[in-house]
């Protein structure tokens, strides 16, 4: 089967593309948006670039800034079978996903049909929701194509979004191969998203970055564990005051306050169930 795999840069990305690499299967070119060649040869100021990644194992690359005309013609010249994509923040066009004889397919970081859209990993550690990965047929609407292979990803406690995308990446990268050799013995089965049940959201802004003291103390340090990468500060409303906090250091599940404590810069925050540890920079 010859693959054409489009993606970006980061792990939900690379990672899968480099099991399938090791695989059995053939990657006959990767798709990327507006790589950057300098004298014929890609280069990154990342370590996490598909584009140089690729380019470093002799695969070629394909540039999906340019028109479809273009695109669709270096496509043709390497027959493909299947196109696999993950993380990839543009639409592709009609022409482009009929190309594939056995199906397009995107790996997204949800648990679908729940959290489509560009940024799922902070929604789902803001609301404390199942977190997991799926892969589904690409259709016009995003993230809404049958889903034909899901799982559930567990978390350590106060996981970076580095190791949550680690963990993702890696989960859906076994599922992309059971799903290569399902597909290949065609005896892959998809399923139809129930729309009912879905839920869409944008990719966050500052005012998304706010702690909700009816949380669990666990829920809102592993969130903002999971999202202080994004650089804001979290907005935590306490009584008639309101803190921005920067940092959190730990929780106490077993500890219970009436109000908040204050010591310096470290706030002991009173949660629905226990007590957040967290530094703050203002207090309005």
């Amino acid at each position: 089967m010859n693959i054409l795999y489009i993606g970006s840069s980061g792990a939900l990305s690379l990672i899968p593309f480099q099991k399938l690499l090791l695989s059995e299967y053939s990657v006959k070119a990767v798709g990327v948006f507006n790589p950057i060649v300098l004298d014929n040869r890609i280069i990154a100021l990342e370590n996490s670039s598909l584009s140089l990644f690729a380019d470093q194992q002799n695969i070629p690359v394909i540039d999906l800034s340019q028109s479809v005309d273009l695109i669709v013609e270096q496509c043709k010249k390497i027959s493909i079978d299947i196109i696999l994509m993950s993380c990839f923040g543009k639409r592709l066009s009609e022409e482009v996903v009929a190309l594939a004889k056995l199906g397009c397919f995107n790996m997204h970081p949800s648990l679908l049909p729940s959290y489509r859209g560009s940024e799922p990993i902070f929604w789902q550690m803001k609301y404390g929701s199942e977190i997991g990965v799926s892969w589904h047929l690409v259709t016009n609407d995003f993230d809404a194509g049958d889903v034909v292979k899901q799982k559930a990803v567990i978390l350590d406690d106060g996981a970076s979004y580095q190791e949550i995308s680690d963990a993702l990446a890696h989960a859906g990268a076994n599922l992309m191969l059971e799903m290569l050799t399902e597909l290949s013995t065609a005896n892959l089965s998809a399923r139809p998203q129930d729309q009912a049940l879905s839920s869409y959201y944008p990719y966050p802004v500052k005012q998304d970055f706010v702690i909700d003291i009816t949380w669990s103390a666990q829920h809102a340090f592993n969130f903002v564990r999971a999202t202080e990468a994004f650089g804001y500060l979290y907005l935590c409303e306490i009584g008639k005051h309101h803190y921005m906090l920067d940092k959190v250091l730990d929780y106490d599940n077993n500890d219970h306050l009436q109000e908040a404590e204050v010591s310096g810069n470290t706030l002991n925050i009173p949660c629905n169930d226990g007590v957040l540890i967290a530094t703050f920079t203002g207090k309005l």
